[in-house]
């Protein structure tokens, strides 16, 4: 049976075969490695050794992720192929590969001349300006110098502690990198039988699938479930860095507590969950430390703010554009930066409404993809893109913090830290108080609109709370243009007469050019006859028919002096033709 390279493979071909071999398999679950399943990854390699990233989704995990298992060969065909991916690259090819519920894959014994290491190195010394990179997944080669126990690590805005494991790799000119395994790889890292099984020679280390940050000015690589290792790999630059390194003994070194000797962490206890309206009433300096939670739901976006800004790799500032250059003046440095989120909106749970922000990897759960990839999507009227607008109704648990703005004005808004819940979208927005006081201020609206509002009668608007109570909209106009919003066929304008007028304009407009025209003669018509508005004005019926009867001449005289002229051209036509014959 013939197969198909990988290399050949474009998104138009859906009936190829592949015979592959999986170098490569890991499941996402966030960022946290805790969180449900959002898919399953793959990188295969064929005969020829091409290399392609494929992805199952997680509503075909439980098909295909049991039967698929790294380093083993498996045919496959009925897959979609379709672009890679634009950020988190593991693979730098042009396609990816997806894995559908109409997949065929089936397990062979068949042999194959399989590549067993698929990697792109990075030296060392161009790690640094990949710092915040994260359009692809970086891999690393070195000599393993130390390797510490995992330890527990507390953040302020996680509750519970990560497992955190840092091991030390140098590369033949000298230079060191820390690299931290988290979660289930800082367990899965062994490092007991290491001198064991390579004795006083050194032991190289391949590291695929991390990512390069900074943490207090130090760089480091990251190493989540996408990171995979490979001790002293049979690849020919493991041959070059143990020949630069010639009959030196190195030993590694261990350090830190075996993780069965430390006490067991301890989650951090819950803040206060409070309701805005009682956050409202804190004053700014006696807020918690910590922050508190509340359960919200996002109502509309600010309009006055952008949804992105580009943040410095180094110090997350954001930098300022200068010419075709980003500029950070925080840490000197020019076009090191990557964009992220920046969401300002709206929010409310029943109680009150309040102001909040977040800023990148916050925003991007909000959203649910990546800032590059919005931001190549197409945009609404507001210009804003759809998926920043889809966020609105949208309901979470925050962990929020007061910002300094709050300290300044009377009306108090918040940051967000971490997101606990998310309940995803909302039909019915939750519905204010109609005890809460509300000003022009916070709502956002303008004294004219105002003034406007004021002018509507009581019995053609809705109440706060039923206009509160609406199902909440597919697209939201921006604040300044609420006005101009197509309103629900159960909510009335402001008069009767705009009704009609609206009603009657549409229905000129679905006419033809003869009806109209025809129409506006009628009505040109119908507006020359006099309205009769009392009883007294009416005449006497009988008497107005009489007078009628006689000003109009009776249909027989009317067809009589029609048919005369007639009877007339055809004596003359006949005495004509009869003249004409003789």
């Amino acid at each position: 049976m013939s197969y198909s390279p990988l290399v050949s493979l474009t998104p138009k071909d859906r009936l190829k075969t592949i015979f592959v071999r999986v170098i490569r398999k890991w499941e996402f679950r966030g960022i946290n490695d805790d969180g449900p399943l959002q898919h399953i990854d793959l990188i295969l390699a064929d005969t020829q050794g091409s290399a392609i990233y494929a992805e199952i989704p997680p509503t075909e995990a439980e098909k295909h992720g049991r039967i698929i298992q790294p380093c083993q060969n498996y045919i496959m065909s009925r897959f979609r192929i379709c672009n890679a991916k634009d950020y988190y690259k593991s693979v730098q090819a042009p396609y990816m590969l997806e894995l559908t519920c109409h997949t065929r894959v089936s397990h062979t014994e068949e042999p194959g001349s399989f590549p067993n290491y698929v990697y792109n190195l990075t030296p060392f010394s161009e790690l640094q300006q990949f710092v915040g990179d994260r359009k692809k997944f970086h891999d690393v080669l070195g000599i393993l110098i130390e390797a510490a126990e995992p330890e527990w690590i507390s953040f302020s805005n996680q509750p519970k502690p990560n497992l955190r494991r840092n091991i030390l790799l140098r590369d033949a000119t000298g230079n060191e990198v820390r690299v931290s395994l988290w979660g289930q790889k800082a367990s899965a890292f062994n490092i007991d039988n290491l001198n064991d099984s390579s004795g006083p020679s050194p032991t190289t280390i391949l590291l695929t699938g991390c990512l390069v940050k900074t943490f207090q000015g130090q760089l480091y690589l990251s190493g989540h479930s996408a990171c995979h290792w490979y001790i002293n790999p049979e690849i020919p630059e493991s041959e070059t860095l143990l020949q630069s390194v010639g009959s030196q003994n190195i030993t590694v070194r261990k350090t830190g507590t075996p993780l069965e000797d430390l006490p067991v962490p301890q989650t951090q206890q819950n803040k206060e969950h409070l309701t805005l309206r009682e956050m409202q009433d804190i004053d700014p300096y006696e807020f918690p430390e910590k922050g508190c939670m509340c359960t919200v739901t996002i109502t509309r976006l600010i309009d006055a703010s952008t949804w992105w800004f580009p943040s410095c790799n180094f110090c997350n500032k954001s930098c300022k554009q200068e010419g075709c250059d980003f500029i950070c003046y925080e840490c000197g440095t020019t076009n090191k930066f990557s964009y992220k989120y920046k969401l300002n909106f709206i929010t409310s749970d029943g109680t009150e409404e309040a102001e909040m922000i977040c800023f990148g990897e916050i925003g991007r759960r909000i959203v649910g993809k990546p800032v590059e990839t919005v931001m190549r999507t197409p945009k609404g009227n507001d210009l804003l893109p759809l998926d920043v607008a889809g966020i609105v109704s949208s309901k979470f648990t925050f962990t929020v913090l007061m910002t300094e703005k709050s300290y300044r004005v009377p009306k108090k808004s918040y940051r967000i830290t971490s997101i606990v819940t998310a309940y995803g979208k909302q039909k019915i927005t939750p519905s204010l108080s109609q005890n809460a006081p509300q000003s022009s201020q916070d709502i956002g609206t303008s004294d004219k609109e105002i003034a406007k509002v004021e002018t509507i009668s009581a019995a053609s608007c809705p109440s706060s709370s039923q206009l509160y109570g609406l199902l909440t909209p597919t697209k939201t106009l921006p604040i300044q243009s609420m006005h101009l919003q197509t309103p629900e066929k159960s909510v009335l304008l402001s008069s009767k007469d705009a009704d009609v007028q609206v009603v009657e304009d549409a229905e000129a407009t679905n006419k033809s050019a003869k009806k109209r025209l025809y129409t506006s003669v009628m009505e040109a018509e119908k507006s020359k006859v006099p309205n009769k508005s009392s009883d007294k004005d009416m005449p006497d019926i009988p008497t107005e028919l009489a007078k009628n009867d006689a000003a109009i001449p009776s249909l027989s005289t009317k067809m009589a002096e029609k048919q005369e002229p007639i009877n007339q051209e055809k004596a003359i036509y006949g005495k004509g033709t009869k003249s004409s014959k003789k």
